[in-house]
């Protein structure tokens, strides 16, 4: 089934529920309505105890120059303050309605 594309920094969500500050995206090519489509080679950056997650697993059928799109089915890996937050599961909670991806 098809799920929203991430699209904005903040619909991500760390392992402690706070939702991300930034993004390093190479993606310069596919831009919808609100910013460039997610990638699983961007780098995802936190402000709170969860400092930042990289993406482990993308769309299965959804690419950008070669590389994976980012969606709900997403599977990523959030990295913590050491000593303060175990590292934990990184996932989209909210993407673009507007465009999907399986």
């Amino acid at each position: 089934m098809t799920t929203p594309v991430s699209v904005l920094p903040a619909g991500v969500l760390g392992n402690d529920g706070s939702p991300a500050a930034a993004r390093v995206c190479s993606n310069t090519r596919v831009l919808a309505a609100t910013g460039a489509l997610g990638l699983v080679t961007d780098v995802m950056q936190f402000a709170g105890p969860a400092v930042s997650g990289s993406w482990i697993l993308g769309a299965s059928r959804v690419q950008v120059n070669g590389v994976a799109v980012v969606n709900q089915a997403a599977v990523g890996l959030c990295v913590g303050t050491p000593g303060v937050l175990p590292p934990g599961p990184m996932s989209v909670a909210q993407g673009d309605a507007r465009i999907k991806a399986l």
